[in-house]
């Protein structure tokens, strides 16, 4: 499985989530568009009570209609700019793995054809080798560089030492003159110079040699890369691939733009879910200065208390709505928790995209070899039976390195270890595997075993 397999499965799969939130966000826009609807109808109602004294009622409550109808067509409107721009993105989505999986097949026939050819295929092995054998001897590159970085500092802390240094003491290019030179001579002894001197420059030594080593290594798989990589393009240009990389640029520029053409219908209909779209915003201010401070509860129960009997008809009429009323209420909160969950759940599915989409998991020269299949993986995440960390402990035991990356010499996990042997530099050996073989000072006295050290404290 190639890595723009594993991006399709999670970028579809972060599709769905979305679109699982969109539409609860949807049922709660259309939830309270029906309470505006109620609230309105059971205004209209108790407006002929002249005792509920609900002011300008006719005006405002075909103002209210109004408002709603349009708010109503409005919605009606974007969801079918909604679903337009939907289909727009899953067939540009299907066109693009189309498209990838043509280019996918070309590359396995360039293989396939270039595993014959035995000079390809002893490059490719000493390509692999040198990749893996690389992966066990990184660390020890680090350490190493790492233990100069911290102790090459501590032999620029005694100023005896460092004057010592500056005039070149033990060396062939020392010049002082008799008196200077029996001082100079006293405070080595002092400072244990030369023995101080050995360890910093084999420090520095080894150093240098872990770098070049590093240098030689990133060489050796930058040359191997270059052939192997210009064998496979060749190849691949003769069957037709590189044709097909405009075309698949072209069709990634028509996905992205589809999601922004859904993006912004999906933006503009939020605003409907947060109540925060102008016609509902009008309808609610005449409700609310119709209504003033009362609630449509406590005018159905002021209603159902006044002596007229046409004022005991019209609440008669007003239980079936106003129940109505109610369950919707009831309905917004079951249909809020189903928002939160699914945007939960869409976080969840755009964050294992993003993890996929990493360096570590991406490239020309990378290929998975799953033991499970992995959109049921994908599904186990998404029921939160699986962890991220378990998707990526997959996929990391399931990546494979497939002798085609230049990016490797720049890279961890394409680094080799040329078969260089250690460096010596007196008793000193470089070796990336080891720790602990380059020496600090120190300004006490009774350190040892290579440590900068004084004979006595000054």
């Amino acid at each position: 499985m190639t890595p723009d397999t594993l991006i399709s499965i999670t970028e579809r799969n972060s599709r769905n989530a979305e679109l699982m939130m969109r539409t609860a966000e949807q049922q709660l826009s259309e939830l309270l568009g029906e309470q505006l609807a109620l609230e309105q109808d059971i205004t209209q109602r108790l407006s002929s009570i002249a005792a509920l004294h609900l002011e300008q009622g006719d005006t405002q409550n075909v103002q209210a209609a109004f408002a709603l109808k349009m708010r109503q067509q409005s919605q009606d409107l974007l969801h079918q700019q909604l679903r337009e721009a939907e289909q727009g993105v899953a067939q540009a989505l299907a066109d693009k793995e189309k498209l990838q999986a043509r280019a996918d097949g070309l590359d396995q026939q360039a293989r396939q054809s270039l595993e014959q050819n035995p000079d390809y295929a002893r490059q490719a092995e000493q390509l692999d080798l040198a990749q893996a054998a690389h992966r066990e001897h990184i660390s020890g590159y680090e350490d190493l560089r790492q233990e100069c970085a911290l102790k090459r500092p501590t032999f620029d802390t005694n100023l005896v030492y460092i004057y010592l240094r500056g005039h070149a003491f033990g060396t062939d290019q020392y010049r002082r003159n008799r008196l200077n030179r029996w001082m100079d001579n006293w405070l080595a002894t002092k400072v244990n110079y030369l023995a101080n001197r050995k360890n910093e420059l084999s420090l520095i030594a080894l150093g240098e040699r872990n770098e070049a080593l590093q240098a030689e290594r990133a060489a050796l798989i930058s040359t191997l890369s270059e052939i192997v990589d210009g064998q496979l393009a060749q190849a691949r240009d003769q069957l037709g691939q590189a044709s097909l990389q405009p075309e698949l640029d072209a069709q990634q520029r028509v996905v992205d733009k589809a999601k922004r053409q859904a993006n912004a219908v999906q933006e503009k209909l939020a605003a409907y879910s947060r109540n925060e779209d102008p016609h509902y915003l009008r309808a609610r201010q005449l409700l609310t200065d119709q209504l003033k401070t009362r609630s449509i509860g406590e005018l159905v129960d002021l209603a159902s208390q006044t002596p007229d009997e046409n004022d005991d008809l019209i609440v008669e009429q007003l239980q079936t709505p106003h129940l109505r009323l109610v369950a919707v209420l009831q309905q917004q909160a079951e249909a809020q928790d189903a928002i939160n969950l699914h945007k939960s759940g869409y976080q969840r599915a755009k964050e294992l995209e993003r993890k996929v989409r990493n360096d570590a998991f991406t490239g020309r020269d990378v290929y998975f070899d799953l033991p499970t299949d992995f959109e049921r993986l994908v599904a186990g995440y998404m029921a939160k039976d699986v962890t991220l960390g378990q998707v990526v402990d997959a996929l990391s035991q399931g990546l494979k390195i497939v002798r085609r990356s230049q990016v490797a010499a720049g890279a961890t996990r394409g680094y080799v270890s040329a078969s260089i042997s250690p460096f010596s530099y007196g008793a000193a050996t470089v070796d990336n595997k080891s720790t602990n073989s380059t020496a600090s000072f120190s300004s006490s006295g009774s350190t040892g075993g290579g440590n900068f050290r004084t004979t006595d404290s000054f």
